[in-house]
C-alpha cells in the first residue's frame, strides 16, 4: 500500500465513493453551511482532499502559505487594474454563457476575497514566540493569525489543515522520531500558549491523524517499514484528556488470542477512523444522527456504535 493511497483515503474517510472527492473537513463545512453556520476551511499546505467538500453545497477552501497571502498583481500594467478585472467581469448580457458567468462570478470572488483576507491577515500580531526554521511551527503560527481575523470574516467555525513530513522511517527510526517530535512539540507548545492568549483554547481542538501506522519490530537498517494500525491524538481546552481509548492488544505476536498481530508487529486495526470523527463532528455542531451525520461519515453505520466515540466521550462537559 502505497502513501498517496492511504493518505487519500484516511483523508476521505469514504472508501465507496459516496461523495466522490471530498474529505471529512469539507463535508462538516457543508453541513454546518446548509445549517446556517458560518464555515471556513484554510490549508497551510496547499490545496487538500481534506476540506474539499461537495460543489455548491459550502465553502471554497483557501490556500495559504506559511508567509501569508501575496499583493493581488503587484506590479499592474495601469492604475486600478483589480477595479477594471472586477468591471470587466461583472457586465452581464440576456446572451451571456453560463459558462462565461461562472467563470466570471469565480474570479471576481477570489479577487475580492484575497484582498480581504489579506488586509485582516497584515493586521494581525502573535504574542507567542513560535519557534523559526521549523515548518510545522510556521504552519501553526499562520492557523493562529487566520484564527484572529474569524470575527471580521463573520465565520463561526474555522477547520484548518497543516501537516508535518518525514515519518517515513525505513531507517534510524529512533534517532529521526527524536528530530520530528522536538519539533512537533515546541511547534504545539507556541501554539497552545497563543490560543491561551488569544482566549481561544477552549474553542479549540486539534486532531492529529496519519495514513497509516508503522512495524514494530525493526528492520535491519534500524527502521520501520509499512503497517497498519497505529496511535493518533487529539488536544483542546474542551477536550476531556489524560485517556488512552480504544482496545490494546493482549499480545504483539503473531497468531495472537486476537487474531490482530500479523507479521513484525503489523497490528490489524480495532478502532475506525468513524470513531473519533464522530465525536468531533458533534463538537462542531453536526446533530449526532440523521442525513447530516451521514453525509459527514458516510460509513459510520457499519461499525457497531459501542465502538464510536460521541461527543460525551470525547470532551468535557458545558465547555463549548
Amino acid at each position: 500500500f502505497a502513501h498517496n493511497d492511504m493518505a487519500r483515503e484516511t483523508k476521505q474517510d469514504d472508501l465507496l465513493n459516496k461523495y466522490t472527492g471530498t474529505g471529512v473537513g469539507g463535508r462538516i463545512a457543508d453541513v454546518l453551511t446548509q445549517l446556517g453556520i458560518p464555515t471556513n476551511t484554510f490549508s497551510i499546505n496547499g490545496q487538500t482532499g481534506m476540506l474539499t467538500g461537495v460543489s455548491g453545497e459550502g465553502p471554497l477552501q483557501f490556500a495559504i502559505s506559511t508567509d501569508g497571502l501575496p499583493s493581488f498583481n503587484d506590479a499592474p500594467s495601469v492604475n486600478n487594474m483589480s477595479d477594471m478585472i472586477k468591471s470587466l467581469n461583472s457586465n452581464t448580457e440576456p446572451e451571456s454563457g453560463f459558462f462565461a458567468e461562472t467563470w466570471s462570478s469565480k474570479l471576481t470572488d477570489a479577487i475580492t476575497r484575497q484582498q480581504d483576507l489579506k488586509a485582516k491577515l497584515d493586521s494581525t500580531l502573535v504574542k507567542a514566540k513560535f519557534p523559526e526554521f521549523n515548518d510545522v511551527s510556521s504552519q501553526l503560527k499562520m492557523v493562529s493569525q487566520i484564527m484572529q481575523t474569524a470575527n471580521d470574516r463573520k465565520s463561526k467555525r474555522d477547520i484548518f489543515y497543516v501537516d508535518q513530513n518525514g515519518y517515513d522511517t525505513h531507517s534510524e527510526v529512533n534517532a529521526k522520531l527524536d528530530e520530528k517530535f522536538i519539533e512537533l512539540n515546541a511547534a504545539i507548545q507556541a501554539f497552545v500558549e497563543e490560543l491561551v492568549y488569544l482566549d481561544l483554547w477552549e474553542s479549540t481542538v486539534m486532531v492529529q491523524f496519519s495514513e497509516f501506522g508503522r512495524t514494530l519490530d525493526p528492520n535491519t537498517g534500524g527502521g520501520s517499514d509499512h503497517a497498519w494500525g497505529g496511535h493518533h491524538f487529539m488536544f483542546g481546552g474542551s477536550v476531556a484528556g489524560g485517556k488512552v481509548l480504544g482496545h490494546y492488544p493482549n499480545d504483539f505476536r503473531q497468531g495472537d488470542e486476537d487474531g490482530i498481530a500479523l507479521s513484525r508487529g503489523r497490528m490489524i486495526p480495532t478502532t475506525p477512523w468513524d470513531a473519533m470523527w464522530k465525536g468531533v463532528a458533534e463538537w462542531f455542531g453536526i446533530p449526532p444522527t440523521g442525513p447530516e451525520m451521514d453525509k459527514v461519515l458516510p460509513m459510520h453505520k457499519n461499525f457497531p456504535p459501542s465502538s464510536l466515540y460521541d461527543m460525551a466521550h470525547l470532551f468535557l462537559p458545558n465547555v463549548v
